[in-house]
């Protein structure tokens, strides 16, 4: 089968959760022996210089975008009915290039929703939404945890446009959900044709196991994403202070925000994922607040045997029992005893890291996924 994949970022080489998502469903349509074309944003926000396609079967074809416009485009985008988180994803080259390659592929992956800005461009040809998350949910739990500003009514705004735009979308096209739990959300919303296809990895190539012997402390997450960001800050002002002095915690991230102050006891480094050392970590924290979808640094982070501490909406779509894959904590006085527990006893953690990476081998690689791909139909 010939398949149009379309992505709001560049997938090559898979660097965030949505990247590695597109990177993994990409491999997987290859590994089913699909024939794959790529049309890719290149955006300001998630540059790649000189892009390539991580596999040479895979015809790769970028174009540029800047998403911080000026201020009749933020106007333009504002007022468009599918909602400026949306609109502002559209470019004029790409649109051209997508009306030409649809004539050509038995099947279009969007992957990611906001690439349905272009649902005009490639006419009649079948098409897949590849949805990472409820897109409006995310900003819908976001806005429970921020404070009444002129940002938080503009948000606002904007969430029930893209609500409306998203919901309708659900209902009219074939999904292909990253979660259980998001495809039960979408068939709620109306969604009538949904399937999963979780986010998979390659145990032989990625992520390979470095276990959790060591009671050091890490995260890793993009802190210009608002639901990492509040997660962090509610971390900063509600964990931190009950472990103060006992451990000491390192950030990874490209940018640390200027809204949060750096405490004592955190270290943040910008270093690339490919530099970070592993081996010297043995447990990963993920203190989400908001969001959807797969969490994708924690299926990582299981995948290479770390004990884990998160909320219940950073588990979500990762199949897991608390206190047997990872420690689920909600409360901030339970986040940070389940640390104490973690970085004091070493069976514990050993054990924890172990069943977390068993339970990744056992329902997220590609070979559980390949013969589902090759059977898709349009």
């Amino acid at each position: 089968m010939k398949i149009l994949h379309l992505c709001n970022k560049t997938p090559f080489p898979g660097r965030d959760g949505s990247s590695i998502a597109m990177e993994s469903l990409i491999r997987l349509e290859a590994l089913a022996n699909h024939d794959i074309h790529v049309i890719a944003l290149n955006t300001n926000k998630h540059w790649v210089k000189d892009p390539k396609s991580s596999n040479p079967s895979v015809k790769l074809e970028v174009y540029n975008l800047n998403l911080s416009p000026g201020f009749f485009d933020f106007i333009k985008h504002c007022f468009n009915p599918r909602s400026y988180f949306a609109s502002r994803f559209f470019q004029l080259n790409a649109a051209q290039a997508i009306q030409i390659a649809s004539k050509d592929a038995d099947l279009i992956v969007v992957d990611g929703i906001f690439m349905s800005v272009y649902k005009q461009d490639w006419g009649e040809t079948p098409y897949v939404i590849r949805a990472h998350n409820i897109e409006h949910q995310i900003w819908e739990r976001t806005l429970l945890n921020s404070k009444t500003s002129l940002k938080k009514l503009f948000i606002t705004w904007q969430t029930r446009k893209l609500k409306l735009w998203e919901t309708h979308l659900l209902q009219e096209s074939n999904i292909w959900a990253i979660t259980d739990e998001d495809s039960e959300n979408m068939k709620y919303l109306g969604g009538k044709k949904v399937s999963v296809f979780p986010c998979t990895f390659d145990a032989s190539e990625s992520w390979l196991f470095s276990s959790s012997k060591s009671s050091k402390i890490y995260h890793l997450g993009a802190l210009d994403w608002e639901p990492n960001i509040v997660g962090m800050k509610w971390f900063l002002k509600n964990v931190l202070k009950k472990i103060e002095g006992k451990v000491d915690i390192t950030v990874y991230s490209k940018i640390w925000p200027s809204k949060l102050k750096l405490p004592k006891g955190v270290t943040w480094k910008n270093t690339s994922t490919g530099d970070i050392p592993f081996d010297d970590y043995g447990v990963f924290i993920a203190p989400l607040l908001s969001g959807s979808g797969m969490r994708i640094k924690l299926l990582e982070a299981m995948s290479r045997g770390k004990a884990i501490i998160t909320t219940s909406i950073g588990a979500e779509g990762l199949r897991v029992t608390s206190g047997k894959h990872l420690f689920i904590a909600d409360e901030a006085n339970d986040f940070a005893k389940a640390i104490y527990l973690l970085c004091n006893n070493s069976e514990v953690r050993l054990n924890t890291g172990k069943a977390a990476r068993n339970h990744a081998l056992e329902n997220f690689t590609d070979e559980l996924y390949i013969n589902k791909m090759k059977n898709i139909k349009t």
